[in-house]
């Protein structure tokens, strides 16, 4: 454990060791310099077996490859975010994926709302996450990405084919996390364990089930406390310590007495973390439930599970997708898709050039935003032969921001979008825990910060 944590919290070069530092370092710099796309990927290319020889002499050859990619693809993704790109060759740095559409909740706010059902506001259709329609995603960019989100507006305890969704993404190296109200009847804890998840977070917004169901309508909060039991339990009994629980209550004005009550318990049920979380006004949903004016911040439960994640980083060594991780590294840019920008400047969205979400039905869509009548975020639907990343409706979106136009009926939501432009699921934290994770020494603090201050 104590060479773990020093290897964790100490960089390589304090210890005198080697790191890629260096080289990202000098790769970021040329970068900086390229003038087009394709400059972009000649240089890229320039440093790909430089890269792929200092990961292959740490690691065996298809995670080296699968590393080099993701490393790559986060420096190509910088760059196409920073010239402001409206046609990308880099593939989504993070994937967020609905295992399920459906919720046994009705939370003000959501989709899922009595309001919201009542009143159509959602173009939300029901259905489930098959495994083939996720490895259709999975084969177009698994090989690229660093993590996938399985939740969006749906319950992914619902399918009861999550764990082995996880443990697909875990074969191409991804980090996995999912967020659950965990008020399910059927709960496999001892099959989450051993997908490889990394990390879940529940959402639990009370101690006690006055307080809790106020906002988690139609929540059991006994049957919460029972399954983050069952999760303990069978963590200990697998010896295992992922994944790292994070009880994460979203702070209001009717529940915010609750917190300290709250934070002892998920103390006595193991949890790892308790997170306070100020949320989102849903005032036009029901305008009983304020935000509060408390202190957002994390708690730490258990100081070790920092150290989890390296160890759940490569869970299943024998089963990785070798041929598939092979084929990508070795035609990793399409340079069908090369086109002649001008790179510019001025704002744009984050969501654009990092992250792409699908729901439970296939759908693809730019963002964590959930479609309605007035908003066009139904960008196009996963296929095997299609780039889900550069629809059209994606390169109209990245355009709208880049050469603003007249807004149409026909241009995507985002060309309007009052949202957050800044904050994705899978950004800068998330890039530097997954690469810490992989190899500390190697990815040490400075070139954590290179890859993921963006």
């Amino acid at each position: 454990m104590l060479p773990m944590l020093f290897h964790q919290w100490v960089p390589a070069s304090l210890r005198g060791g080697r790191t890629g530092f260096a080289l990202l370092a000098e790769l970021d710099r040329q970068l900086h310099l390229c003038r087009s796309p394709e400059a972009a990927i000649d240089t890229l290319d320039n440093f790909k077996m430089d890269l792929y020889g200092g990961l292959a002499a740490r690691f065996p050859v298809p995670v080296a490859q699968a590393l080099t990619l993701k490393t790559l693809n986060v420096h190509l993704a910088k760059y196409h975010y920073e010239a402001r790109s409206v046609s990308l060759l880099s593939r989504p740095v993070g994937i967020v994926a609905d295992p399920s559409n459906m919720c046994q909740l009705a939370c003000p706010g959501c989709v899922h709302s009595e309001h919201s059902e009542a009143f159509k506001l959602f173009d939300w259709p029901k259905g489930t996450l098959t495994q083939d329609c996720f490895s259709q995603l999975l084969k177009l960019h698994g090989s690229h990405a660093i993590g996938v989100y399985f939740c969006n507006y749906g319950e992914p305890l619902l399918n009861l084919n999550t764990p082995k969704l996880i443990r697909m993404a875990k074969q191409y190296l991804l980090g996995t996390a999912l967020s659950t109200s965990l008020s399910v009847v059927r709960f496999d804890a001892e099959a989450y364990v051993e997908s490889g998840l990394d990390f879940m977070v529940a959402s639990i917004d009370g101690a006690t089930q006055p307080v809790y169901q106020q906002f988690r309508r139609n929540g059991n909060l006994e049957l919460v406390f029972n399954n983050l039991r069952k999760l303990a339990d069978a963590k200990r009994k697998l010896r295992k310590r992922t994944p790292v629980v994070s009880w994460n209550f979203l702070a209001f004005e009717h529940n915010k007495h609750e917190i300290p009550l709250a934070e002892r318990t998920a103390r006595e049920l193991g949890v790892d973390q308790f997170r306070v979380v100020l949320p989102w006004g849903v005032d036009w949903d029901d305008p009983d439930i304020r935000p509060a004016s408390v202190k957002a911040g994390v708690r730490r439960l258990n100081w070790l599970s920092a150290t989890n994640l390296p160890q759940n980083w490569n869970p299943f060594p024998e089963s990785l997708e070798v041929e598939t991780i092979r084929q990508a590294f070795e035609n990793p840019w399409d340079r069908r898709l090369l086109r002649e920008e001008t790179p510019s400047k001025g704002h744009t969205c984050k969501w654009l050039y990092n992250n792409i979400v699908m729901d439970a039905t296939g759908r693809i869509m730019p963002c964590c935003g959930a479609p309605s009548p007035d908003t066009n975020l139904v960008f196009t639907k996963i296929t095997a032969d299609e780039d889900t990343y550069n629809s059209q409706m994606h390169q109209e979106a990245r355009r709208s921001f880049s050469t603003p136009t007249p807004v149409t009926d026909s241009s995507p939501f985002c060309a309007k979008c009052p949202w957050d432009h800044d904050v994705v699921n899978i950004g800068g934290p998330e890039i530097r825990r997954y690469f810490r994770a992989a190899d500390a020494a190697f990815f040490d603090r400075q070139s954590l910060r290179l890859l993921s201050d963006w």
